[in-house]
């Protein structure tokens, strides 16, 4: 009752009741106290309005308590077909006859479709037979389409059936074979003998698709073109080699030139990147719509993709709301060609062993050199942090304190060779720099064997403290999203 209270003081508000109507009140005529109330002096368009934004999600059953209320307000929700526009099929037995009311009342409003795993537990075709001869002939209505582990055959004969058909409202299409209780992948092989590649052929405003189903084969995914927002989770590959990997990427890049959002998995050890023979980088690939990109995979993996691409509008390389880190190998690609120019936070990772001493990082001694270039060509960045880097003596420690005008956060987690003295007057500096926004936040985490000169006193942090907020280890990966609108 706690979730329902919010919408109902709304309607209360309006409708000049006290408390949420049950859903057994009879259909009589109002009362006298209910003649005089204001909504009935309400039109119908803003009553619409009022009580669409009541309706806390597609999936509810808040059209039908509405429609309880009263017989005027029953008359005004029918004839709402936003309100019904929800098919949500996910019981063993669908109740096909509220289904089809629904479908009744939704007018030509655009559909949103949801079908789930119960209805195909015991009679999978004949349920996928009626689910078909319900919805394909409105197929030129859909908007979504959420397929959540489904069985295989039942996500390809439908997906067989739209194939190359005409769907000009589809906007978003999710094929899930994911748990969502556990978080776990479930592998739902992909025989080689269908072919997805036209799956998306007759959808030409598509912009989000989310593709979770396990692909041994790249070759049989989809064409993704024409799309703001792809999703490839997790399972849908597993253990591929960092070659094949980067040339997979460049090749959904290549093809999906108005991608803004690219979230995708190849879960893999890390000691097994050092396993692999290796190979000649692809020549670099550059886009010119990528906003966000997350690659959840070991760190070596991320960054054989990264640093073979030149991304003018990216913004970060997020992991939820944290900032995914990437080596400084990475330095020679944003130092030579400004490939990240419009980046707002990143992690830049160096070969200090902090991985509990068992796997090996990537020497990054010879990027060294454009660590400092790099930094400077990113001007608009806001977050910035070094993870076990290595400054030999301030040798490569960048001049904080005259670019990136913009930077608000600052961190040094397990790094070596900045002493605090050096970070004490970068903090100065920007203080003191016309056009350059002071720090405001700064988290300093030594290596367990940096020199005393690299360690924090108590007069350091009183004195970071009075100009700045002196983080704690929980907040020194966090990353928020707001600091992209600064």
């Amino acid at each position: 009752m706690s979730s329902e209270a919010p919408k109902w003081d709304l309607l209360n508000e309006v409708a000049g009741t006290e408390t949420a109507p049950s859903l057994d009140v009879p259909h009589s005529d109002e009362s006298a106290a209910l003649g005089v109330a204001p909504i009935k002096r309400v039109p119908f368009d803003i009553f619409q309005i009022i009580v669409t934004m009541c309706q806390e999600n597609p999936s509810s059953t808040f059209q039908l308590t509405a429609s309880h209320v009263c017989r005027r307000w029953r008359e005004h929700v029918l004839v709402m077909p936003f309100m019904w526009n929800t098919m949500q099929i996910n019981t063993r037995v669908p109740r096909w006859e509220m289904l089809e009311t629904s479908l009744k009342r939704s007018g030509q409003a655009p559909l949103n479709i949801y079908i789930g795993q119960p209805p195909f537990v015991k009679s999978a075709l004949p349920h996928l037979r009626k689910i078909m001869r319900m919805i394909l002939p409105h197929l030129g209505r859909w908007r979504t389409l959420h397929l959540s582990r489904a069985p295989f055959k039942v996500r390809r004969v439908l997906l067989d059936q739209i194939r190359a058909m005409p769907a000009p409202l589809l906007e978003y299409i999710k094929i899930s074979q994911m748990s969502s209780e556990y978080r776990e992948p479930v592998y739902m092989y992909t025989p080689p003998r269908w072919r997805a590649h036209n799956v998306f052929v007759g959808f030409p405003n598509l912009k989000c698709v989310e593709w979770t189903s396990f692909t041994p084969n790249p070759k049989t995914l989809p064409s993704f073109k024409n799309l703001k927002s792809l999703i490839l989770g997790e399972g849908t590959f597993h253990d591929m080699l960092l070659g094949s990997f980067t040339q997979l990427v460049h090749h959904i890049l290549s093809n999906s030139p108005s991608l803004e959002t690219f979230i995708t998995y190849n879960p893999r050890p890390s000691e097994w990147d050092f396993a692999e023979p290796e190979t000649p980088e692809p020549p670099n690939l550059t886009h010119h719509s990528l906003q966000t990109l997350t690659i959840e995979s070991s760190p070596n993996c991320r960054t054989a993709v990264i640093r073979t691409l030149v991304l003018p509008k990216l913004r970060t390389y997020l992991k939820g709301h944290y900032l995914d880190e990437v080596d400084i190998s990475c330095c020679g690609i944003i130092a030579q060609e400004n490939s990240l120019p419009e980046l707002r936070g990143i992690t830049l990772s160096g070969d200090v062993a902090i991985r509990l001493g068992v796997i090996p990082v990537t020497d990054v001694q010879p990027y060294m050199p454009s660590l400092r270039p790099a930094i400077q060509n990113l001007a608009q960045l806001r977050v910035l942090g070094f993870k076990g880097v290595n400054f030999e003596n301030e040798r490569w420690l960048t001049d904080l304190g005259n670019c990136c005008p913009h930077l608000r956060w600052l961190r040094f987690i397990w790094c070596t060779g900045a002493t605090i003295a050096s970070i004490r007057l970068l903090v100065e500096m920007r203080m003191r720099q016309e056009g350059v926004t002071p720090l405001e936040y700064l988290f300093i985490a030594p290596y367990y064997s940096a020199s005393p000169e690299c360690r924090l006193n108590e007069e350091d942090r009183a004195w970071f403290s009075k100009l700045l907020k002196f983080g704690n280890f929980n907040d020194s990966w966090y990353y928020d999203t707001e600091l992209e609108t600064w």
